[in-house]
């Protein structure tokens, strides 16, 4: 039987011949079929094919024929499966939540090789990867659920690993730290180095790598800032310190060291200062007391010994300066001079305004120096005696000046030029005046002096105006002084141009 007669009956109906089988006589379609020969020999060719099958056959075939036995096999199923569209569309389901649960391993197995996961969970890293390879050789297999598995369990293992990043990363600043602060350089800046691998952004590893790098420099300073300061050279002390802050910003023995010796230069400085502001009040240095007594408190703004040192010594300043603005304002009153003792006592009372002594000295000198400055006015200019009015006034201020006591030179000289200018100003001096007998002359204040050739008039001191007119003529005009140390005195009045 062959592959081509699969789909026929095992067996079929003979067709009568005319050929005879045998020699007999005897007819053959009257035999049964099972009897006949050819059925026979069918049998058991057919039996003896099936032995070689089933013994024979499988030890003669070679490996890549099973191969392509299965192949053919996988293809075959794979054809039933594509022809199947559920089992189809759950194989695809399947697949891709492979995927997305690999894609989700394979980001966080990226993170946590970037924080160097190698050097703080190697073993537990590698174990995730052998369970993630797992899942790969599952897929390849297109057992994608079983894959899944492997792959979630995976992710799991490699989020265990994540969330131990903020612990490794604590113990390992912890171990720098304690490297640090033992001033092992060496130790502290490996742990710096792996906490910033675990986490880049840590401001607290960045921070201590950078004072790692300069830790060995940093205890040298502070070593011999130390023996300056056991020494009692702080200034040097504190020197070194400095430069041990700009090296490391966040040495805090550092800063505590800088602070404790800064207080003692400090102390130190301050009772200089104060020793000197009391020793210059005691030399009644009162200007320097205060300027020592001002350094205090720029030292220790606020101290109470200093504020009343400095209230002490401005206050005997300002008894000093208002004494010595006294005697000062006396002396110039003495000589005379109003306007500088005048000045004085307003400077007295600019400090002191109750001052009962230098407000009278105030008073007084403002009085003494407006006499002064009305004598010297008239003085200056004599003839404006010649105004009655004026004339009054310089002998009501002469009655006034000669009434003071105690006289001194100087205003006594100048009391009797005015009494001498009073007495002069009321002299009658003889004016001549020459004229052409045709201009009629009139003297301003005084009145028409009429046409003359010559006439001769008493006038007092002062100064005059004398004016001619004639008809026909230019008017003329002259101003002239008469005074007793400018006789004789000759004034021509005559109109003479024509209009």
């Amino acid at each position: 039987m062959t592959n081509s007669d699969k789909n026929r009956p095992q067996s079929e109906a003979i067709i009568p011949t005319n050929i005879p089988l045998t020699k007999t006589n005897r007819n053959s379609k009257d035999t049964p079929w099972q009897n006949r020969r050819g059925t026979i020999f069918a049998l058991g060719f057919s039996f003896f094919l099936a032995l070689i099958v089933i013994f024979a056959l499988p030890k003669l075939i070679p490996e890549t024929k099973k191969i392509k036995v299965v192949t053919e096999n996988r293809i075959s199923e794979t054809r039933s499966i594509k022809e199947s569209p559920f089992i189809d569309a759950q194989l695809i389901k399947a697949r891709r939540k492979s995927q997305d649960s690999l894609n989700n391993f394979l980001t966080i197995q990226e993170f946590l090789e970037k924080r160097s996961v190698n050097k703080w969970g190697k073993d537990a890293f590698k174990n995730a990867l052998k369970i993630g390879a797992k899942g790969d050789s599952l897929y390849r297999q297109r057992n994608f659920n079983e894959a899944l598995v492997f792959y979630k369990k995976a992710t799991l293992k490699l989020n265990e690993l994540k969330s131990r990043i903020p612990l490794e990363l604590t113990i390992n600043l912890k171990i720098a730290e304690d490297a640090f602060l033992l001033g092992d350089s060496k130790i502290a800046s490996e742990y710096y180095r792996l906490a910033l691998s675990i986490e880049p952004s840590s401001i607290e590893a960045q921070q201590g790598l950078a004072r790692t790098a300069v830790l060995d420099e940093v205890l040298i300073l502070l070593k011999k800032s130390d023996g300056l300061f056991e020494e009692g050279n702080y200034g040097q002390a504190r020197n070194l310190l400095m430069r041990v802050k700009k090296l490391d910003p966040l040495n805090k023995a550092a800063d505590d060291r800088y602070n404790q010796i800064s207080l003692l230069i400090t102390d130190r400085s301050f009772k200089q200062v104060m020793g000197a502001g009391y020793q210059a009040l005691e030399n009644k240095n009162f200007r320097m007391a205060i300027e020592e007594f001002q350094v205090a408190l720029n030292i220790k703004p606020g101290n109470a010994a200093a504020s009343s040192g400095l209230v002490q010594a401005q206050s005997l300043s300002l008894q000093k300066t208002i004494a010595d603005d006294l005697i000062s304002a006396i002396s110039y009153e003495k000589k005379e001079n109003w306007n500088k003792a005048l000045e004085a006592y307003e400077r007295i009372l600019s400090k002191s305004s109750s001052l009962n002594e230098a407000q009278l000295g105030q008073i007084r000198t403002k009085n003494r120096l407006k006499m002064s400055n009305d004598i010297d006015k008239i003085l200056s200019s004599p003839l404006r005696l010649s105004t009655p009015q004026i004339y009054n006034e310089a002998k009501k201020l002469l009655a006034n000046a000669q009434k003071i006591t105690p006289v001194g030179t100087k205003h006594l000289d100048k009391t009797n030029q005015l009494k001498e200018e009073l007495e002069s100003s009321q002299i009658s001096l003889t004016v001549r005046f020459r004229s052409n007998k045709f201009t009629n002359v009139s003297l301003l204040k005084s009145g028409s002096l009429g046409s003359f050739n010559e006439k001769k008039i008493s006038l007092k001191p002062g100064n005059y105006i004398a004016t001619g007119t004639r008809e026909g003529y230019r008017d003329v005009r002259v101003e002239f002084r008469v005074a007793l140390k400018e006789l004789p005195l000759s004034i021509e009045v005559a109109c003479k141009e024509r209009i």
